[in-house]
């Protein structure tokens, strides 16, 4: 006579139920604590990421939704940023001020792309002549670039100084590179008192190297300021990896051939 087969025992059900509810606990705090850590961050742009990155990893919907075009279930969110008019809006904003501030035939705005803008500073309104401190009526306009530069969309500012041919005789500085150069450096401390992250900033003296005559004028002595924007992608699910390149350059560069 055949012998039956001894059915296994059943697998009890998982006992430590109250180890699996600390487990889920502990993810939920080290997440929080990322958190945390990122709105301590000086870099607006590192909080950025990390706040997508967090959104991305615990968001219920699935990869490629577009809130902000109404597709995907509804939730109250919004874009953090708006790449696409960024950075149209940034040069109606500058050329606003300029109109304001009665500046407007000493500030050029100037777009460059869809993705960078170029502001022009006659040295008349930024500096007292042959002096690298700033002239206390650029302080208004200081103000308003603060707050605009500050924006999380603008990821990238490059500050130029620029002199002309006329030597250096009797200043502290040797040429007209160094020149330029501590000029752009007190525009970069004066936009870091205004709240722009140090991070963002890149500051080069350019010397008497690209002299420059618009209208017959010439604007030689100037300082230039380039904004790069936050880049945009195409697809909607490239929206949802939000990237940070980190670029390493020198605080002050000396122009090329000096």
């Amino acid at each position: 006579m055949a012998r039956r087969e001894k059915k296994p025992d059943p697998v009890p059900p998982p006992k430590d139920i109250a180890g699996a509810l600390f487990l889920e606990l502990m993810m939920q705090m080290l997440a929080f604590f990322i958190l945390l850590t990122s709105m301590a961050v000086i870099v607006e742009e590192k909080r950025l990421a990390a706040l997508g990155s967090l959104a991305g990893t615990f968001s219920p919907l699935r990869r490629g939704a577009n809130l902000s075009q109404g597709k995907g279930p509804a939730l109250p969110t919004r874009d953090i940023v708006d790449g696409a008019k960024a950075p149209k809006r940034t040069a109606k904003a500058l050329t606003d001020v300029a109109k304001e501030l009665g500046l407007k035939d000493a500030i050029h705005v100037l777009p460059l792309d869809k993705e960078t803008v170029k502001v022009r500073l006659a040295e008349a309104i930024v500096f007292p002549p042959g002096k690298v401190t700033l002239a206390p009526s650029a302080n208004k306009l200081m103000d308003r670039l603060g707050k605009l530069f500050s924006r999380p969309e603008v990821v990238e500012i490059t500050i130029e100084g620029h002199t002309d041919e006329t030597p250096t005789r009797g200043t502290l500085y040797a040429s007209n590179w160094e020149l330029s150069a501590a000029r752009a450096m007190s525009v970069f401390k004066a936009l870091h008192e205004r709240g722009v992250p140090r991070g963002r900033m890149i500051v080069a003296g350019m010397g008497d190297k690209h002299p420059l005559f618009v209208g017959g004028k010439d604007m030689s002595r100037r300082v230039e300021i380039t904004l790069k924007f936050r880049p945009v992608t195409a697809k909607p699910e490239d929206s949802v990896k939000p990237t940070l390149n980190v670029i390493s350059r020198p605080a002050v560069a000396p122009p090329g051939g000096f």
